[in-house]
């Protein structure tokens, strides 16, 4: 069911109601009530990445349940109105805590503020008891129990045990981990979580959403209630947050968008994977709908410095794999520590950053996805063009010193001296983000050489202006060639040399060079189209190129 056209998209709001009774667009989200509701555990932590719908479906689950308004009208043709939950409309006090909004000095004051104006709401006439007192009358911002209170007062008052919805739990303690601010903060979340819904007789159900799962720090430690639906593992919400393949249909045709369109649509928002099954992006394809053109909607997220303080040579090489096309196995923690992100954390917590911040993918693979519950290993990839942008976007910010040079290198394709000269000129200065100093016997010269070719595909990939990902170590003609890239004008093959002595550069660019027409490397691509021979030698910091 689709509330609205593509037409009246209000990109602007995620408030359900809002969003009814304006006619704006609304995909039916309505199952992840009953999800919730049918669910036996008391606590849910939902896990998903950013831009997923995760407020909205918050908010509509408030609205459904909550007796202090009754909008049960605004459910009316939606998938809930005909489930059996549905006699669960209205009937229920509900306490939503935005932490998204949160910061390191305020924090407490929002959380006391909050459950005051709600002990007030439904308790104007009630007797508190002593502890719900004290706390009210004696600004107890950092007593961990409101919870707790807020539960008992509103049950002794009414009768109703109480739902609780707290989104973005993470959102603060993400924003603080590397300030002298975050033990506390951590520690007031722990006791805040465990008092207010572990053992607490006055709790309905608790939903907890956020985009990392947090539980190296002991945060949940105090809760044997919790279960956890996160993108490895949750057979239960997974059609609930972004939007599945049907419903982009629906969309599609609602939208009246012609078959190449539909693909571009998937091949930019389509593919990261909750459990196995692709989900696009909610936001990018709303905005897609209402705008009419592609753009990436992800450059905005904070997660990228973190991931650029934690880049090591080995990491950015395989990012390039990733950005060339590559699925590339590597271990990913299934939980992550954000104390360990500031010592100098494992692979599996960088990874885990990551895909749960949503810039990889985890692909379907048996194989790895069902083994131990730690230091997995996954099968990772890229999943679409918008996070392909994105990549691109972080390597010219953080690689490049000036990226409107590196977004030159091609200008002057025509002349070859020319051209050799800007990509000389571009390469000089660049190469202190790697130690080049090292032995040169030849097996020390093979591993150099593969390095200059990482970093030649770091810079090709940050171009973003190809038909097709660079390609490298790929067999053509009589062996195979380092690097190809495909732009609309020609195919450019790059062949790369290490060289001892700086006087050698000349000589081994050239050797770089007939080894491609030796070779007969890209004798395989399509011969109408220009192939633009590429020979290049490195020495340390400085560099030769000629081409031919």
């Amino acid at each position: 069911m689709i509330l609205g056209t593509t037409k009246t998209i209000d990109l602007s709001t995620s408030s359900f109601e809002r969003i009814v009774t304006d006619g704006s667009l609304y995909v039916d989200k309505t199952h992840i009530i009953e999800h919730f509701l049918r669910d036996s555990s008391t606590v849910h932590l939902i896990t998903r990445h950013r831009r997923l719908g995760k407020t909205l479906n918050m908010d509509t689950l408030r609205c459904f349940l909550t007796d202090s308004a009754d909008y049960r009208h605004l459910f009316k043709g939606l998938y809930i109105e005909s489930s059996p939950i549905w006699e669960k409309a209205n009937s229920a006090p509900v306490f939503y805590f935005d932490f998204k909004g949160l910061n390191a000095q305020t924090y407490k004051a929002y959380i006391y503020n909050t459950i005051c104006d709600y002990i007030d709401m439904y308790c104007e006439n009630a007797v508190l008891s002593r502890n719900a007192r004290s706390y009210i009358n004696e600004n107890k911002f950092d007593e961990p129990n409101g919870l707790l209170y807020l539960t008992e007062s509103v049950y002794k008052a009414t009768g109703k045990r109480s739902y609780i919805l707290i989104d973005e739990y993470d959102k603060l303690l993400m924003d603080s981990y590397k300030s002298d601010k975050y033990e506390e903060i951590r520690d007031f979340e722990t006791l805040f979580f465990s008092a207010g819904v572990k053992g607490n007789h006055y709790l309905q159900k608790a939903l907890i959403t956020g985009v990392m799962r947090i539980s190296k720090e002991s945060l949940f430690s105090g809760l044997n209630n919790i279960e956890v639906f996160d993108m490895f593992n949750d057979e239960l919400y997974t059609n609930d947050y972004g939007f599945t393949e049907q419903e982009v249909a629906e969309l599609c045709d609602m939208a009246e968008l012609d078959a190449p369109t539909r693909a571009a649509l998937k091949t930019w928002y389509n593919g990261i994977m909750i459990n196995g099954t692709p989900i696009y992006n909610t936001y990018s394809t709303v905005s897609f709908l209402k705008r009419r053109k592609f753009e990436c909607h992800w450059t905005r997220s904070g997660v990228m410095d973190t991931i650029a303080n934690l880049l090591t040579e080995e990491r950015m090489e395989t990012i390039t794999r990733l950005l060339a096309g590559e699925q590339v196995e590597m271990p990913v923690e299934r939980r992550i520590s954000l104390i360990g992100l500031l010592k100098k954390p494992q692979n599996s917590d960088f990874y885990s950053l990551i895909v749960q911040a949503g810039y990889l993918a985890v692909q379907k693979n048996l194989e790895y996805s069902e083994t131990a519950y730690m230091d997995d290993f996954m099968l990772l990839s890229v999943p679409n063009k918008e996070l392909t942008i994105a990549w691109q976007q972080f390597i010219l910010k953080h690689a490049f010193e000036e990226p409107t040079a590196v977004l030159n290198i091609f200008r002057n394709y025509k002349n070859p001296k020319k051209f050799a000269e800007d990509l000389e000129k571009i390469l000089d200065d660049r190469m202190s983000m790697y130690d080049f100093d090292k032995p040169r016997d030849r097996e020390k010269q093979k591993i150099l050489e593969r390095t200059y070719q990482h970093f030649m595909l770091i810079l090709l990939c940050a171009y973003g202006d190809s038909e097709k990902h660079p390609i490298s170590n790929r067999e053509s003609g009589d062996g195979r060639y380092d690097i190809l890239v495909e732009r609309r004008e020609a195919y450019y093959i790059f062949e790369l040399k290490s060289c001892d002595k700086a006087e050698q550069l000349e000589t081994a660019a050239q050797k770089a060079l007939e080894q491609i027409n030796l070779k007969r490397y890209g004798a395989d691509l399509d011969s109408e189209k220009q192939l633009i021979k590429i020979g290049m030698a490195f020495c340390e910091k400085q560099c030769r190129v000629v081409c031919g």
